[in-house]
């Protein structure tokens, strides 16, 4: 029975040691994306896509989220990477709107890609951001980031939560909700062109430009907004430029995580940008050395700060 047993589990060592020979993942990581059909959801799986591809011994697995449950979900070890828009960053490190307390934890690993804001409305009424005010408004899932650029487009017109009917739906759901017109209007930031915007524009729902003087409000008073432009002819029936706002949507982790796994995931995810851009070109096609600490106002994570350095990005 002994020998049957030291049998066993030298058979079992032996597979271990040929599995870590062979390049099988030692390591886990978990990437907090969006709810599913949003722009963070097919990010992240691409991105857990091309990590397993390298080999690199992390097996990387998309979960999903939203900004601020992300941000939360890293603070808890619930997950060791997850989407952001730069934002609901600034919120988390400074424990304003739906954080409680600042979140000191967390860590920039990398920028993804510019969203520019579509301010999208149903119904004739509605003409300008200021006719929000008594509308119903969705402002996504809960720990969506859409909750955060909402509230501060609206602030900007003086237009407050109990000002307007707050609705929560996913994207997919908040795209048949603006249709059929059960819901009024609705803050997406994403990628210009996006098909599930271009849809919603087929079924009548339409864009609004944010005013400039409102613009230059928002960026002033929030430096990670910057001032942009969906040229015209984007989507169908706007053949005119649509003035917005745009955030960064960044890849995050934390102090905790291993500076080995970062490191590995930053190299996986330059070394494939050609494939990232070619599997997910709506998203990707700004991805590169040349952006990646765009938006970056906060601590870089050490795993992807070694990487950096060694790039020769930082010095």
């Amino acid at each position: 029975m002994i020998r049957k047993t030291v049998k066993s589990v030298c058979a079992a060592a032996a597979f271990l040691g040929m599995t870590a020979a062979a390049g099988f993942a030692v390591d886990f990581a978990r990437i907090g994306t969006s709810s599913v059909g949003g722009g963070f959801y097919l990010i992240g799986n691409t991105i857990a896509q091309i990590g397993n591809a390298a080999k690199n011994g992390v097996n990387y697995t998309a979960v999903t989220g939203g900004s601020t449950k992300n941000v939360n979900g890293l603070a808890k070890g619930d997950m060791e990477f997850g989407m952001c828009q730069s934002a609901t960053v600034d919120e988390a490190l400074n424990g304003s709107g739906p954080f409680k307390a600042p979140v000191k934890s967390i860590r920039f690993v990398a920028a993804i890609y510019p969203m520019p804001c579509h301010v999208l409305v149903s119904g004739e009424d509605m003409k300008s951001v200021a006719d929000f005010r008594g509308k119903r408004i969705d402002y996504g899932a809960i720990g969506q980031g859409i909750e955060t650029y909402s509230r501060i487009i609206l602030n900007a017109y003086g237009i407050k939560d109990e000002d307007v009917t707050i609705n929560r739906y996913g994207k997919t759901e908040s795209a048949e909700a603006l249709k059929t017109g059960e819901v009024q209007g609705n803050f997406w930031t994403t990628t210009a062109p996006n098909a599930q915007v271009t849809d919603m524009i087929t079924g009548g729902v339409r864009l609004l430009s944010i005013d400039e003087d409102k613009r230059q409000q928002i960026v002033k008073e929030h430096p990670y907004f910057a001032l942009a432009t969906i040229p015209g002819g984007t989507y169908d029936k706007h053949p005119d430029d649509v003035n917005t706002i745009a955030a960064i949507g960044v890849l995050l982790s934390d102090e905790k995580v291993s500076e080995d796994v970062v490191y590995k995931t930053v190299k996986a995810m330059f070394e494939g940008q050609e494939e990232l851009k070619k599997r997910l070109p709506a998203y990707f096609s700004n991805f590169g050395r040349e952006h990646a600490l765009d938006g970056c106002a906060m601590e870089i994570h050490p795993g992807a700060l070694k990487y950096y350095k060694e790039i020769g990005l930082i010095k």
